[in-house]
């Protein structure tokens, strides 16, 4: 299927990795060892989504939280070879790896084995240009951006996908402003889907039953561009804007959707990518080089802790936690992943940046590995 004119046009705030696809390493990498005394804890994956064939590039996460260069593992679709402007564009849900291909536009599943990262499955995304996807217990839902719609699948134990029937669903429509959606994601409780649509300021729930979600349901964001968010450990929404460069906080209850903080400034510029640990959230700044971090008190409400947390040494374009927090790694858009160590007090600490099999517009960050 041909790449359309229209998936090249990624918002400005966007950042555009530009780098070379280096050759694939063996397809095979050790989930655990040992290598010159280092522990293997786990993986770091990016999807390097070249136009050629989209891949994951595997890193190995060393026990201090360093990353080393590991396999290179196709996905079996085509990538789209500039940045996705999104969150969660490659997911984890226990062994298992989800990874859209915004070129022709499918999914994958890859396997976590001992034997290194194996694809499983590759199936339609039920719509133009997947940009987003998310899972809970063997049901997978796929925001595609040019039809402004989501779309289900089942999966398997062992990754197998099936589209799962009549389970398209529109997002909201305001007039006739693209909604340029970014991302979709389970509410914690599974019993909704929630959608941040960056074009026309808004965000969407979908209560979900029997796996089927039901019609959209619009909320106003608080804030202007509504990009990637994540949920803190009471439920609520932690949404970024990268319009404004803040952070906003809901409530989310179903369909009902309520304002905690309302567009909390963190004075860069950009805040695209989003994630919670903790009583924390850190925002990635794409076009000030920098990561902001939030303190999220009791009630939701969010504070600014560090309008600048840790500079990056380049403008980010993806974050993912390592699955028990300590650490924070941030895709870079001069072809690195950069990883910092997470103190108790929300403060970051550089520890290294390291490349790998990379390509203009690598989109879609996930950690797996031992939660201590």
């Amino acid at each position: 299927m041909p790449i359309q004119s229209a998936r090249l046009l990624a918002p400005a705030f966007a950042a555009v990795a530009v780098a070379s696809l280096l050759a694939a390493a063996p397809a095979n990498a050790a989930v655990d060892g040992r290598s010159g005394g280092d522990v293997v804890v786990g993986h770091v994956f990016e999807t390097t989504n070249a136009t050629a064939g989209n891949a994951v590039q595997v890193f190995d996460r060393l026990r201090d939280g360093r990353l080393r260069v590991g396999a290179t593992v196709a996905t079996g679709g085509r990538g789209l070879g500039a940045s996705l402007a999104s969150q969660y564009g490659l997911v984890r849900d226990g062994n298992l790896l989800f990874a859209v291909n915004g070129g022709d536009d499918t999914v994958s599943t890859l396997a976590i084995t001992d034997r290194g990262l194996v694809r499983r499955d590759v199936a339609p995304s039920g719509g133009d240009l997947p940009v987003s996807v998310t899972v809970r217990h063997g049901v997978v839902y796929v925001l595609n951006q040019n039809s402004e719609t989501i779309s289900g699948l089942r999966v398997s134990h062992d990754g197998r996908l099936q589209p799962l029937p009549h389970s398209t669903r529109s997002l909201s429509k305001s007039g006739a402003t693209p909604t340029a959606a970014a991302q979709v994601s389970f509410t914690p409780d599974g019993r909704s889907l929630v959608v941040t649509h960056k074009g026309d300021q808004t965000i969407d729930t979908f209560a979900v039953h029997n796996g089927y979600a039901g019609s959209a349901t619009p909320h106003h964001s608080a804030g202007v561009t509504p990009y990637g968010f994540d949920f803190d450990r009471r439920g609520d929404a932690i949404v970024s804007e990268a319009g404004p460069s803040a952070v906003s906080s809901y409530s989310v209850h179903g369909n009902q959707v309520r304002t905690i903080s309302a567009s909390v400034a963190d004075q860069q510029a950009a805040a695209c990518w989003l994630v919670v640990t903790r009583d924390y959230a850190f925002t990635v700044n794409a076009a000030s080089a920098s990561i902001s971090s939030y303190r999220i008190s009791s009630d939701g409400r969010l504070h600014l802790l560090a309008s600048v947390a840790a500079p990056t040494s380049a403008g980010g374009s993806d974050a993912a936690l390592s699955p028990d927090g300590q650490f924070l790694y941030v895709r870079l858009s001069n072809g690195s992943v950069a990883s910092y160590a997470v103190h108790h007090d929300g403060t970051l600490t550089k520890q290294q940046d390291i490349g790998g099999a990379t390509t203009a517009g690598t989109a879609g960050l996930a950690t797996s590995g031992i939660v201590h």
